[in-house]
């Protein structure tokens, strides 16, 4: 029963928390200047994200509405916005995961950044690595938040990773991968995702280990896709 006497401060908490890091990183949002010829590859990077499958490791998610602001001036290829529930104990975990269609937008739009904007406190910051099942090893950086809004204290913990369109090294743990697609008119109008896998960090560390693997091992579709356009989509310049 213990469990299930938190879930309201898991359940308040996960869909603003998200929306919150929405709005942050909608304030600086800048259009996206697609190149020719790059439809399909924005198709097949917006399936990925769709196809993450709705029960990971026995929980079930349910899509929470972005806010309608961020959507408008993020201008994403694709948002989702997902927050996890154990039918049994109640334990939730959420994943934040967005395309956007130019790379600028998604510069310095990540936890050390949003998060502190938004009233929470960043009390840690650790690069680590996701061992995967399949595939290799996912780089993150974990992310430890807190914020008190006068009634009650809330902490959580962020793995965070980004997905460019570079086949050779399509991950990265901070924002200076983004840099390496920034060189060129053609990679950067070809975007970048960003994957949040979200945590009460009062989740036993075991608990939050199998989680963070299970989310990681259903990511390999999202990665083939972004960092392997078609070819002939786009030309370097």
């Amino acid at each position: 029963m213990r469990p299930r006497e938190r879930k309201p401060t898991s359940v308040f908490l996960a869909a603003p928390l998200t929306a919150v890091v929405l709005a942050a990183m909608a304030v600086y949002s800048i259009m996206a200047i697609r190149p020719a010829g790059s439809e399909a590859y924005f198709r097949e990077v917006r399936e990925a994200i769709e196809a993450l499958p709705v029960t990971i490791e026995g929980y079930r998610g349910v899509d929470r509405q972005p806010l309608a602001a961020s959507v408008e001036l993020l201008r994403p290829n694709k948002l989702l916005q997902r927050q996890y529930e154990h039918p049994l104990t109640g334990a939730t975990f959420s994943i934040l995961v967005v395309h956007c269609g130019d790379v600028r937008d998604m510069m310095g739009h990540y936890p050390p950044v949003c998060y502190p904007s938004n009233g929470w406190d960043v009390i840690e910051a650790e690069g680590e690595s996701i061992e995967r099942s399949r595939g290799g090893p996912i780089p993150v950086t974990r992310y430890r938040v807190t914020r008190d809004d006068g009634t009650a204290s809330f902490a959580r913990v962020i793995a965070n990773t980004f997905v460019v369109p570079r086949a050779d090294s399509p991950l990265g743990r901070d924002d200076g991968v983004l840099d390496t697609v920034t060189r060129t008119r053609w990679s950067s109008g070809l975007g970048a995702a960003q994957v949040q896998i979200i945590t009460d960090a009062q989740m036993d560390g075991q608990t939050r280990e199998r989680i963070e693997r299970a989310v990681a091992d259903e990511l390999q579709g999202l990665i083939d896709a972004v960092a392997r356009p078609r070819e002939g989509e786009g030309e370097q310049s």
